[in-house]
């Protein structure tokens, strides 16, 4: 089973055994560095908004489709279980979680049916929202998808675990509740002074809303999720869920993880600020994104390797 809902998610949005990690690794599992950066068997680490995530060691990476964060599989060839990480921001009450998942699901699939839906907390009290929905894939298995939903400020996490034999078990929901997300606000890094002013530039051509401009600070090498620069182009001009039809009056953007590495350096973090509109642009990730100077000057690379 290779799951295709972050399709849809996006679009709404805008991505067995026992548990095997290592002793350290769960005592300490949010001052790891993130997995983009340092990967560690059986752990997943976010950069922003800080989260981790545990899982069997076994378990085997799958490509990543649009929206998804991080998606993992049981080795074999159905990749089920799977375990798949989203975080998007919205403001409402995590209680809708199994609605719009259920909305994505029928998407891509048919006979979507909501087993429940009921208030939870994580293991350090943390509210939280579980679910699990029943649905069936065209010309496929049918599917059970556990959903474990919590809040950090106005970001979700979605952690979904998706298989085929069933109703989810509590070996698999151990998996979604060793969830942990810390809380409190996350101070900027200071940034060497070219890479501050590549951070001011993209943005401020962002909220200018020329397309010349914005895609000069794109390397002709990009590649994120799929999709190369003349695709990225393409999403600022023609999506409905691109942020020129927003209508970004200002804003700001916080790094708070900055790693050099050679040419390229790794960071992540958050842009925010105000809409035309009036409403607010909510903290909004960046994911875990490179950087690689190009002829003296910054420029966006994406989540290649």
């Amino acid at each position: 089973m290779r799951t295709k809902v972050a399709v849809a998610l996006i679009m709404i949005s805008l991505t067995l055994g026992g548990l095997a990690v290592p002793a350290a690794a769960q005592s300490n599992v949010l001052e790891a560095r993130p997995t983009f950066v340092a990967p560690t068997p059986g752990l997943y680490v976010n950069g922003w908004p800080p989260f981790a995530v545990s899982y069997p060691q076994d378990w085997e990476e799958q490509p990543l489709m649009p929206g998804e964060l991080y998606h993992i599989a049981a080795p074999g060839q159905s990749h089920s279980p799977a375990l798949v990480i989203y975080a998007f921001p919205n403001t409402a009450d995590i209680g809708g979680s199994a609605s719009i998942l259920a909305g994505g699901l029928g998407k891509i699939g048919k006979d979507v049916k909501v087993l429940y839906d009921r208030p939870a907390n994580l293991q350090d009290g943390t509210p939280a929202q579980e679910a699990e929905i029943e649905w069936v894939w065209p010309n496929g298995p049918k599917t059970n998808t556990f959903l474990l939903a919590t809040k950090r400020n106005s970001m979700w996490i979605w952690v979904g675990l998706y298989n085929d034999q069933g109703v989810t078990g509590d070996n698999l929901k151990k998996i979604a509740y060793s969830l942990k997300v810390p809380q409190g606000k996350q101070e900027p890094v200071k940034l060497p002074a070219d890479v501050q002013e590549f951070i001011n530039e993209s943005l401020k051509d962002l909220i200018g809303g020329d397309i010349g401009k914005i895609m000069s600070h794109v390397s002709d090498r990009y590649f994120n999720n799929g999709m190369k620069k003349a695709g990225l182009k393409q999403f600022y001009l023609y999506s409905p869920y691109s942020p020129l039809k927003a209508g970004i009056e200002s804003g700001y953007t916080t790094i708070t993880i900055f790693e050099p590495q050679g040419d390229k350096a790794y960071l992540t973090g958050f842009p925010a600020g105000k809409l035309k509109s009036g409403a607010p642009w909510p903290e909004t990730p960046l994911g875990d994104r490179q950087i690689i100077k190009e002829n003296g000057q910054w420029k966006w690379y994406g989540n290649q390797k």
